[in-house]
């Protein structure tokens, strides 16, 4: 009996043993639902990302568009300032007219003409100005010839060099470097009706832009030199300067 009793405890003693722990059914179940987790976790982040760069899209499209608009808006400013530039030069060589003076009341005077009335200026000296003008013009005395320019310009508006004139007073700017000066008088030239310093006046104006770093204004000069002046000789120069600026 007693040694009955001894198998029966050494028997369960040993199933005991045998029998695996209860405390690990929990942490596998933890290690197989991980998975399941991260994955979740994962696809949470995903969708994150995705909304983030659906936002950053949207807004590069808005930028796009206002940039857009802001180009339009600074293209029609130039164009109005273009616009403003040669009607002020239409006005600029137009004749200015002299107030004739006043005649007191109950005097007997004289009748006057308009010779009497306004500067007169011969064929001859007009040309003597120019000529003179043009000489400290090529001894690069520009300052000089700025004043006999504008001199030719006041007295004799409607000269036959005053075309010319109106171009070499932006070519003295030119030469003294005050290149924004110089691109308002060769942009006065076109004032002047059947000039023959027009295509002349377009490149340089193209050149104004090229040395005042405007490369986009000075490609724009230069495709309308060559629209509007196709039988020009300064057609192949234009060429050579658009490829230069790879236009």
């Amino acid at each position: 009996m007693k040694s009955a009793k001894s198998a029966l405890v050494l028997a369960l003693g040993l199933g005991a043993c045998a029998a695996p722990p209860q405390t690990q059914q929990p942490l596998v179940q933890w290690e197989e639902a991980q998975p399941e987790e991260k994955s979740e976790a994962f696809q949470a982040l995903e969708r994150a990302v995705a909304a983030a760069y659906e936002r950053e899209q949207a807004m590069a499209e808005r930028v796009r568009q206002l940039e857009a608009a802001n180009a339009q808006l600074r293209q029609a400013l130039r164009t109005l300032q273009s616009q403003s530039r040669v009607l002020s030069a239409r006005l600029d060589s137009l004749p200015r007219r002299v107030k004739p003076p006043r005649v007191a009341a109950n005097t007997s005077t004289p009748a006057t003409t308009r010779a009497d009335m306004t500067a007169s200026v011969g064929k001859s000296d007009a040309f003597n100005m120019y000529q003179g003008a043009l000489a400290y013009y090529r001894q690069e005395q520009y300052d000089r010839a700025l004043v006999e320019f504008d001199r030719l310009l006041q007295e004799a508006p409607m000269s036959e060099w005053s075309d010319n004139a109106q171009y070499w007073k932006g070519e003295c700017y030119y030469g003294l470097r005050k290149y924004q000066q110089a691109l308002i008088e060769f942009t006065k030239v076109f004032a002047f009706s059947n000039t023959d310093k027009a295509d002349d006046a377009q490149l340089k104006i193209a050149r104004c832009h090229i040395v005042l770093g405007e490369r986009d204004r000075a490609l724009a000069a230069l495709r309308k030199l060559l629209d509007e002046y196709p039988d020009s000789e300064y057609v192949s120069t234009a060429r050579d300067k658009i490829k230069q600026l790879g236009g």
